[in-house]
């Protein structure tokens, strides 16, 4: 055959025309693997069709289907893979270890999120076993933190590490992973207050409910939404946990977007009062960055599924009420970053901004891990290791 697609038979020459072979990259599963964590990250799981990641990788939707045999499976790859490179590097480290933990998320944010959002979709045991493994790699960095508060300090560092995940500007890996690994190493070492003191967990249930159906029925969705996730969760779901039936829930809410919308919006302004509250009697910029924490801390242990909310629905609303609530989430930060530059001048706003988003993801991921949030102590623990964070000193 020639390069023009002459093909001889009997010495007469036969032309057809030249097509391309197409070859199968050899690497093609870990090209499918990036491209699904790319869009469940950004578009959530339930907006990614099978199609979709087959059309980001160049495939048809059977050639996909050779690899994983649906969408679940295809999300279980994806963490697999991804906390199968947490566990390489942990096993042998090229060098420091929270130097190669800080570049590898730098590199790769997704999981964090992933984690946290879509492994409810996971079959029972599939994630009890993905938790299993990653309570080792925890066990390997607690091995490096101060001996006391060891299993505390390694979730902050690990929280620390993976706070890329939950933001979406992508930071410098030679700027920022360096950052990152230095405030990680400070919660390892830095002092905390001694183990008395109230826990981060709130108070059992009381007996009591609203009067108000509206009330009722907006406390319900967002422990719902908190605990299962907003898409699998219908307004006969609420009603029934609230006890109120079906028609009746939509004389308070015509649909269930318009109950996250609300559950969000109250979230959003209890942040901002709680922000005015300290801003108001703080002394200066060091006192109120302390007195954030403090309070940033309280709210995620009182209000846990609010902010499990807050951290992982907003994805679910039509897009100009998703842009308004990043938006305002934005400006809170924003707020945060103006405090720590105040702090400490030298400090550019793009750092600052890291060991922002840093201790946030710090509060939000101790103040929900019930066996350290329950310990004695447990909030002002929490607040000094965000203080730490927030101060950026290297230890």
């Amino acid at each position: 055959m020639s390069g023009t697609g002459e093909v001889v038979t009997g010495g007469e020459p036969v032309f057809t025309s030249a097509v391309p072979v197409r070859r199968r990259p050899r690497d093609r599963r870990q090209r499918i693997l990036a491209a699904a964590a790319a869009q469940f990250w950004s578009l959530g799981y339930h907006r990614v069709g099978m199609a979709d990641v087959a059309a980001a990788v160049d495939i048809a939707p059977s050639a996909l289907y050779r690899h994983v045999r649906g969408k679940q499976e295809l999300l279980l790859a994806v963490l697999d893979e991804q906390l199968g490179r947490l566990e390489t590097l942990v096993a042998d480290p090229p060098g420091d270890l929270l130097d190669g933990l800080a570049g590898l998320v730098v590199e790769r944010p997704e999981f964090g999120l992933l984690w946290e959002r879509e492994a409810g979709h996971l079959p029972d045991d599939a994630r009890r076993a993905l938790r299993h493994r990653l309570r080792a790699v925890a066990g390997v960095v607690a091995a490096r933190a101060d001996g006391r508060d060891a299993d505390l300090r390694s979730w902050a560092a690990l929280s620390v590490l993976g706070s890329p995940s939950h933001h979406r500007f992508r930071p410098d890996p030679e700027r920022h992973g360096p950052l990152l690994a230095d405030a990680a190493r400070a919660v390892l070492t830095v002092p905390v207050p001694a183990a008395t003191g109230p826990a981060a967990t709130p108070p059992r249930p009381g007996v009591l409910a609203p009067v108000s159906r509206r009330e009722a029925l907006l406390a319900v969705a967002t422990r719902l939404f908190g605990e299962r996730g907003y898409p699998a969760v219908g307004l006969a779901d609420i009603g029934a946990a609230a006890g109120i039936a079906g028609p009746s829930v939509y004389r308070h809410f015509p649909t269930k977007t318009d109950l996250l919308l609300s559950a969000l919006h109250r979230g959003d302004e209890a942040l901002w009062l709680g922000l005015h509250h300290v801003l108001a009697g703080a002394a200066d910029a060091a006192d109120a960055l302390a007195g954030l924490a403090a309070d940033y801390t309280a709210f995620v242990a009182d209000d846990p599924e609010i902010v499990s909310v807050l951290i992982s629905q907003v994805i679910h609303l039509p897009e100009p009420d998703r842009e308004a609530l990043r938006r305002s989430q934005r400006d809170y930060l924003a707020e945060w970053t103006a405090l720590v530059t105040a702090a400490r001048p030298a400090r550019p706003a793009s750092e600052a901004r890291v060991h922002v988003h840093a201790a946030l993801a710090l509060v939000n991921s101790l103040a929900r891990i019930h066996h350290l949030a329950a310990r004695p102590g447990a909030r002002a623990r929490i607040a000094a290791l965000a203080g730490a964070v927030l101060s950026g000193e290297r230890p």
